[in-house]
């Protein structure tokens, strides 16, 4: 029977945000990458996460942040639309530019 969970790692300061590297979400079945980050962001409930993750006016996550699926940015499907499997592992890593 597969996994009914997603595992999503948080890479670098999002990980440090949420306190933890790494969340398991309940998945009894698919789900859109844009529910998974709704839920995320309820699992973390931290102000500092939310502002990291998504953008205040849209609930969208940031222009500068990845979301991979099994190492696939979700982009080459169906960007947020994109239903997760359970047992899909989501990395989510915020993309720090220079200037």
């Amino acid at each position: 029977m597969p996994s009914q969970v997603v595992p999503v790692k948080l890479i670098g300061v999002l990980g440090s945000a949420a306190g933890n590297r790494e969340i398991m979400l309940p998945a009894p079945n698919a789900l859109a990458v844009q529910k998974l980050i709704s839920m995320l962001l309820k699992t973390v409930g931290n102000t500092f996460f939310r502002d990291l993750l998504v953008d205040a006016g849209t609930e969208d996550p940031r222009t500068n942040v990845i979301i991979l699926l099994n190492d696939q940015d979700c982009n080459i499907f169906d960007g947020l639309k994109t239903q997760i499997e359970p047992g899909t592992k989501v990395t989510i890593i915020p993309v720090a530019h220079g200037g």
